[in-house]
This record gives C-alpha cells, sequence and structure tokens, in this order.
C-alpha cells in the first residue's frame, strides 16, 4: 500500500510541475462576463482634448454629439454607487481631467470599483451635458422637452470598455481651503475628484416641486447636533460660511445628497471639516445660477477636522 501511494504523490508532483512549467500565462479575457475584450488600444486622447473639441456640446444645454471617430480614453473609475449618492452613473479621470458616463444599470461598483483603469471607445456614443456637467452616454428629453445627455442603455455600455488590468489611486485636487476661493475651470476642472478643506455647514437648500406650479426653493437653517445629510424626502444641498452659496452673485459651492443615499438621515459633522467627492458643474435650465455640486462617493469622504 505504501508503493502505491508514493508512486501516487509522485505522480501527482509530477502533475502540478507540468503546470508550473516556464512562466505563468496572461488571465484570459476571452470569457470576462463584463466589457468587450475585443477592444484594443489604438487612438487614445486625453479628456481634456475630448472637452475641447466638443466644447460647444459640453458647454451649450440642450447640445449633443455622436463621436464618430475612432477614438478612446484611457481612464480610471473615481466614483459610482457603492452608497447610493450616484444614480446610474460613473466618474472617471485621468491625469487631464475627469467626465461623468451614465450608465442605465444599477450595482455598478461590484464590477468597476473606484481606481479600475477602463478603456473605452467612444465611436457610436453621444458626448454633451446634464445642465452643463460633461457627460458620456446617449441623448433624452424630459417630460418638459429638455434635453441632455443621459444614461445608455447598459448593452451598449458593455459593447465599449474594456478592462486594462491594472488599478490606479487617484488622489484629490484640494479645490478650496476655508474662505481661499477657488480658481477651477468651471468647464474643464468639472468631473475630477476634489477636496473642499477647513468649512463649515451654513444652510440647506432644496427644491419642493409640490409648492405651487413651478416649484419652490426652500432653505433651512442648520442645525448642530441635529441637520442630516438629507431633509427627509428631498435630495438636498449643504452650502458653508466660508465659501459662496449664493449662486447669483457667484459660483455657488455645496455639498450634494441624494435622498436615497446610504447616509442620508446621517447627522452632518457639527465642526469643521474637509470633504471630497467628484466635482459636478450645475445650472438651472435657463442656463444660469452656475454652482459646484461636490458629490460625496460615501460616508468616508467627509472628514472632521480634529
Amino acid at each position: 500500500m505504501k508503493k502505491i501511494h508514493y508512486l501516487l504523490l509522485a505522480l501527482v508532483c509530477v502533475a502540478f510541475a507540468g503546470c508550473m512549467d516556464g512562466d505563468w500565462d496572461a488571465p484570459s479575457t476571452e470569457n470576462t462576463v463584463y466589457g468587450n475584450p475585443n477592444i484594443k488600444e489604438t487612438k487614445v486622447i486625453s479628456i481634456k482634448d475630448l472637452k475641447t473639441k466638443y466644447n460647444k456640446e459640453i458647454t451649450t444645454l440642450g447640445e449633443y454629439q455622436e463621436i464618430t471617430e475612432d477614438i478612446q480614453l484611457k481612464v480610471v473609475v473615481t466614483a459610482n454607487d457603492i452608497q447610493g449618492n450616484m444614480y446610474n452613473e460613473i466618474c472617471v479621470q485621468d491625469a487631464t481631467g475627469g467626465i461623468f458616463i451614465g450608465i442605465s444599470q444599477g450595482g455598478i461598483f461590484g464590477y468597476l470599483p473606484e481606481g479600475t483603469e477602463i478603456l473605452i471607445d467612444l465611436k457610436g456614443l453621444c458626448i454633451g451635458n446634464y445642465r452643463r456637467s460633461a457627460t458620456i452616454g446617449t441623448p433624452y428629453t424630459n417630460k418638459d422637452g429638455e434635453v441632455s445627455v443621459s444614461r445608455m442603455p447598459r448593452a451598449l455600455w458593455q459593447e465599449h470598455f474594456t478592462y486594462t488590468g491594472y488599478r490606479a489611486h487617484v488622489k484629490p485636487e484640494v479645490f478650496a481651503d476655508g474662505s481661499t476661493p477657488t480658481t477651477w475651470d468651471i468647464n474643464m476642472d468639472a468631473g475630477k475628484l476634489g477636496t473642499l478643506k477647513n468649512v463649515t455647514i451654513k444652510q440647506a437648500g432644496y427644491f419642493d416641486a409640490s409648492k405651487g406650479e413651478n416649484g419652490t426653493y426652500i432653505n433651512e437653517p442648520f442645525v448642530p447636533g441635529e441637520s442630516a445629510f438629507v431633509i427627509p424626502g428631498f435630495s438636498t444641498s449643504w452650502y458653508f460660511n466660508e465659501q459662496i452659496s449664493d449662486s447669483r452673485n457667484g459660483v455657488a459651492v455645496q455639498i450634494y445628497t441624494s435622498e436615497y443615499a446610504d447616509f442620508a438621515a446621517m447627522k452632518l459633522p457639527t465642526g469643521k471639516v474637509n470633504v471630497t467627492g467628484v466635482l459636478k458643474h450645475y445650472c438651472n435650465k435657463q442656463g444660469k445660477n452656475d454652482s459646484w455640486e461636490i458629490i460625496m462617493r460615501s460616508i468616508d469622504d467627509i472628514e472632521e477636522v480634529k
């Protein structure tokens, strides 16, 4: 029995040695569940060049353009829907800037976690904006006739991206520190991952569509120890004592939180905070009242300053 046992053990060792002979094979992408492994890197352009090329479509409400050239983006995912504060979209960034991508799918964080580098085939997708926030996706017209670029069908998205196999950490840029005003370009820098440092909460604002024919914008004071990220029933913007909060007299700065965010009911910190998130350019449907929205990715994006 011992001889048989040793013989079998020897055969197993030979089999494993055969599998490990030489270098490890590169992981196959032929059966990848997500993305299109047939996409190969050919003509990559930067986000900055893309925004420059389609500046009119990005900065003009209602404008969009289908991309007909064989061009690509090589980018890192900086934000997704992991805690529900982003819906049906991700944000990606390269060394030159960031941009939003609309995808009609939930649970995107499961296959596109932050730090994942992807290659995007842009031909056949549309570029434009939602309230001047640069977006890649497909055209959408809402019930009021407002045209924007919004989420593309998930099957279309799966045909237009592939993994590079690399991961990267994108360090957020400092958007402003205390009362220091930002000097960022509202068109080119929107979509980047940024941080607002040493600020305190001032007041909230939200839009109540039930108040009258055109709705009403309501302001709420900040109550230390009581105010949550979201006023119940409404996605909410919180403004700061140190930064402009009136978009009519400058570019307002705000934390924007969806009522569906996992942390919507959590209480806001009462002292100075550092806030990180992707920066979204937002204006009203008349193209006025420009503002910066800081879209936190998770509750970890807000830090109390000790």
